[in-house]
């Protein structure tokens, strides 16, 4: 007989290391563990394990879809970033990454205001 209580274990531990890391299949993984709670409650005719973990199954599969939408408008935004990045270059054709004349000069302005060298000292009186 497969002890349904030591992967239960397994499970549980694993969902908690993935859902600290804020990984997705963490969620997956605890539902997998719950329905394998709810079978437990079931042979052993622990019922109450059944409303409870029916009730996170629930919770995570709500949590499942908030977390996929946000990483979708996540990467939407990262893409329009990149797009952002591509600057027209004298000649007209787009290089990636590739600062305009203006912005170079700007950096170089801000460079230049900046004090290089060592700390100043400020003694107490």
């Amino acid at each position: 007989m497969f002890h349904l209580d030591y992967l239960s274990c397994f499970l549980t531990v694993l969902a908690t290391i993935l859902l600290a890391r804020k990984s997705w299949i963490g969620l997956l993984v605890a539902i997998a563990n719950s329905l394998i709670v709810c079978v437990i409650g079931l042979r052993t005719s622990q019922l109450g394990f059944i409303p409870a973990n029916l009730f996170c199954i629930g919770v995570y599969a709500f949590s499942m879809r908030s977390w996929l939408k946000e990483r979708t408008h996540a990467n939407r935004d990262q893409a329009q970033r990149q797009k952002s990045l591509v600057v027209a270059t004298h000649n007209g054709s787009p290089q990636k990454g590739r600062p305009s004349s203006h912005s170079r000069s700007s950096i170089l302005k801000l460079t230049s205001a900046i004090k290089i060298g060592p700390p100043e000292e400020h003694h107490a009186c």
